[in-house]
């Protein structure tokens, strides 16, 4: 295999990290670090063959050129004085990117990074209480590093980071990505988040118990939530667990 993981680049810019565990298949990375459960490990594959997003909706992930991941996290406090780990998640791919290339890329709320009107990155956050009630957070990622082509079905949909030769290698994003993170985590990650956001402004419909509506996305809560304004007046505040959106304009 061409360039492959590089555990130790990974490490040497993540001190924080405890481990990084690279197969080379794998079901899911989710599945993968909620069995294993070590904390601040962060779980690969080159392969995966039932990678889920949102929703437990199904995720194409190649058979190379991409990057499939998760961080296991087990965070102590309440779960209210957390960060929203999909945020800050984002804004650390975001800034990984935009750091080691010249590509500037946008996020779709919630979950979404698009480069040319095309998604290139999807990410997964599972929150679990344990036995112990302590609480575990799986944070997954996959990203279309290098692809060059995909399923009819989402070709139109679907983009690649680098579609010519890559500048940078998988292990450099990776690493990149991870480091971004932790220094984020400290509170920076809300505005890189919110100036990236391609959906404020944007006329928005989205279903909500069944029902469709439309309106203009005008905001962001700090935690995340979209606020959209309807087009008979009514405001409403998004939660990024229960809506997802079908349209935007």
């Amino acid at each position: 295999m061409k360039n492959p993981l590089d555990k130790k680049i990974i490490l040497d810019a993540n001190p924080w990290l405890k481990d990084v565990k690279i197969l080379e298949e794998s079901i899911s990375t989710q599945l993968d670090a909620k069995a294993d459960g070590q904390s601040n490990t962060l779980y690969m594959s080159e392969k995966q063959t039932g990678i889920y997003g949102r929703f437990g909706r199904e995720y194409y992930a190649s058979p190379e050129g991409g990057i499939y991941m998760t961080l296991l996290l087990k965070p102590t406090g309440s779960l209210e004085n957390l960060p929203n780990y999909t945020l800050l998640a984002a804004a650390a791919v975001v800034s990984a990117i935009e750091t080691l290339t010249a590509k500037k890329v946008d996020i779709k709320w919630v979950n979404d990074i698009y480069l040319n009107n095309k998604k290139i990155v999807g990410i997964l956050a599972e929150a679990q209480v344990q036995p112990d009630t302590s609480l575990q957070v799986a944070l997954g990622i996959g990203i279309n590093f290098h692809i060059s082509t995909f399923p009819e079905a989402i070709a139109q949909k679907a983009g690649s980071l680098f579609t010519e030769i890559p500048t940078i290698t998988r292990s450099e994003l990776v690493a990149k990505i991870w480091s971004e993170f932790h220094r984020l985590s400290k509170g920076d990650f809300f505005e890189i988040y919110k100036s990236h956001s391609f959906i404020l402004g944007k006329r928005v419909e989205f279903e909500e118990n069944r029902v469709l509506y439309t309106g203009t996305a005008v905001d962001l809560t700090s935690s995340g939530q979209l606020i959209v304004h309807l087009e008979d007046g009514q405001i409403k505040i998004l939660s990024s667990g229960e809506i997802s959106l079908k349209k935007w304009t």
